[in-house]
């Protein structure tokens, strides 16, 4: 095991601490069970069919908006090629203009294994994301812009394949809104120019376009007990979102465009039925424009799992 293996993301997460980007732990497809965990088979011998993975997560949003998340994950080994996962995660978001909270989204996916071939494991994976809330939270009466949200209030079909060989991990996705119930009323020209309000983009009745997810990852495992599992995860959006003003659509110029994040994940296993994750990501190159509310210029969480 090399030492700089385990060092290079973690300095690279300390050095990008200023720079923001499109963020993954909310309601992407990069953030369920098949992709999360794709250095791990689904074909790997387990204490029991069914693990149970909950916990909070920490990030900080555009402004200084402080966003505390949990998450509750149910995934079921079918066989030993396939299972299935549901998640439902709740959002907590404060900030110079409001503090809200509730239900985010919720996740149904599943993952089938094939057969190795020259080593390498290959398997697909597909699912939904169903939004809990349309993006319209107000403060007093007043609409809140999407990073005040606690969901993209968007119905999204989630699609990929991953590549295991030995503890390398990688996986490309696709994420398509299929229908939004995104009534956010939120307005840049509605507020005074010297207002905070009027430093958020305008998401009148929001549309969002679809993402492109890669992700590369080695777990380097330093024992039965412990693996550091460094990686990289991409996130390319098609085209330009856009919103609708009082008479017309309007593109949001520049929300097109690449995010790269580093990433880094610590798993201690405890024993064979349980253990702790701990996960961090900060990003390196950006997109200008991010009006989903996403913008993330870290995220943090620490769950525990158990298997039974």
């Amino acid at each position: 095991m090399k030492l700089t293996g385990i060092i290079w993301p973690v300095l690279l997460l300390l050095t990008v601490q200023k720079m923001h980007a499109q963020g993954c732990s909310d309601a992407g497809v990069c953030s369920i069970h098949a992709v999360k965990d794709n250095t791990i088979s689904a074909n790997e011998p387990e204490a029991g069919s069914n693990t149970i993975k909950t916990g909070p997560g920490y990030a900080k949003g555009e402004r200084g908006i402080n966003i505390w998340t949990w998450q509750f994950e149910y995934t079921r080994q079918l066989s030993n090629t396939f299972e299935v996962s549901a998640k439902i995660n709740f959002i907590s978001a404060s900030g110079e203009l409001a503090k809200t909270n509730g239900l985010g989204d919720l996740f149904f996916s599943f993952s089938h294994a094939f057969s190795k071939k020259r080593n390498w494991q290959l398997s697909v994976l597909g699912g939904l994301k169903l939004p809990l809330s349309n993006a319209d939270k107000s403060n007093n009466g007043i609409p809140l812009p999407m990073p005040y949200q606690t969901s993209l209030g968007t119905t999204d079909l989630l699609l990929g394949v991953s590549a295991r060989r030995n503890s390398f991990g990688a996986t490309l996705a696709y994420q398509q809104p299929l229908n939004s119930n995104n009534k956010n009323k939120f307005l840049q020209t509605d507020y005074p120019p010297a207002s905070a309000a009027s430093k958020y983009l305008s998401t009148n009745n929001f549309s969002r376009k679809a993402d492109i997810v890669t992700k590369f990852s080695y777990n380097v495992k330093t024992g039965k007990q412990l693996s550091i599992i460094p990686g990289l995860l991409g996130i390319y959006h098609i085209a330009n979102d856009s919103y609708a003003n009082s008479t017309s659509k309007v593109e949001i110029i520049n929300s097109r465009g690449l995010t790269l994040n580093g990433i880094l994940v610590v798993r201690y296993q405890v024993n064979k039925k349980c253990g702790f994750e701990f996960s961090a990501a900060s990003p390196f190159v950006v997109r200008e424009k991010r009006p989903d509310g996403l913008t993330r210029k870290f995220v943090t969480s620490l769950e525990y799992f158990i298997r039974f």
